[in-house]
């Protein structure tokens, strides 16, 4: 059985100039900041940056559950103006109908679009296979371990074939085993879909895993530090993550996210070397700093 055919030219997701502000006991706070960044048609990118730096913000704009104050969202080329099937959003809660079996869960969505029985069933059993879940298609979210139900939330959120992927920490919650064991999952699953993915992590082993591109953010408000390409080849392995070309990876962006968790606790930054001008990683890869 095959899994449903993915746009290869659909799924372009452009962010131009975004700047987003909240209220905060009476006071304007600035979450984003002039932030323009794009993922290609079929590409894995991550978002990286300290706590509260405006990543989960920046990926509810391009979701449309919150509209910028100024510069615009796009998708394939027209603008984003609020939710829509052509985006799968995937949380780091499990949100699942617990009165609703595994294969009912993920058939939801579909149910709301009018598909026919017949079709939402195939269509459900063909992505809970891809994702080793066919077996457990009968039982019910409080019968499943946390590894299992975020397995079925991403399900869910690929039944309805969107262009786009957006997961916001979808793993943070899970033990470090369950977690590299879903990394895997989730990279064979987005092998053989290769639709876009936009994803939110804190954790930089994780983003350089999964990634083709790591957006590195500032501190709030949250601007484009850096742009660093993963050129590490495909498919992953669990142990790329032992070889010097992973290794200086991680360094690289570990200094990035320190000097911007250092500027988001109000200490003083130490010469990173960089020059402002950009930054050269090595063989691994080059960041641009912006």
């Amino acid at each position: 059985m095959n899994a449903p055919a993915a746009a290869t030219r659909s799924g372009h997701i452009e962010v131009r100039d975004l700047n987003i502000s909240f209220k905060a006991n009476g006071a304007a706070v600035q979450a984003v900041k002039s932030v323009s960044l794009d993922v290609q048609a079929g590409e894995f990118v991550s978002l990286i940056g300290p706590s509260g730096c405006g990543k989960s913000t920046l990926m509810n704009a391009v979701a449309g559950f919150t509209p910028p104050d100024s510069g615009v969202a796009m998708l394939d080329g027209k603008r984003i103006d609020g939710p829509g099937s052509d985006r799968g959003v995937v949380f780091q809660q499990y949100s699942l109908f617990p009165w609703m079996t595994v294969r009912k869960n993920v058939e939801f969505g579909l149910k709301m679009a009018h598909m026919p029985p017949s079709q939402r069933e195939t269509q459900a059993r063909t992505l809970l296979g891809l994702a080793g879940l066919l077996a457990f298609e009968n039982h019910y979210p409080s019968q499943l371990s946390g590894g299992m139900k975020q397995r079925v939330g991403i399900v869910r959120a690929l039944a309805t074939s969107p262009q786009v992927l957006l997961m916001d920490e979808p793993f943070g919650a899970l033990d470090s085993q369950t977690r590299t064991v879903m990394q895997e999952i989730l990279t064979n699953m987005w092998q053989r879909l290769r639709l876009s993915v936009l994803f939110i992590t804190h954790d930089i082993e994780e983003a350089i895993f999964l990634s083709d591109r790591i957006y590195v953010m500032t501190a709030r408000p949250g601007r484009i530090k850096a742009e660093i390409k993963v050129p590490l080849p495909r498919p992953r392995t669990p142990d790329m993550v032992d070889t010097p070309e992973f290794a200086g990876l991680v360094r690289s962006i570990k200094k990035l996210i320190r000097e911007e968790s250092l500027a988001a606790m109000g200490g003083e930054l130490r010469d990173g070397g960089y020059g402002g001008l950009g930054m050269e990683i090595g063989p691994e890869g080059v960041a641009n700093v912006l």
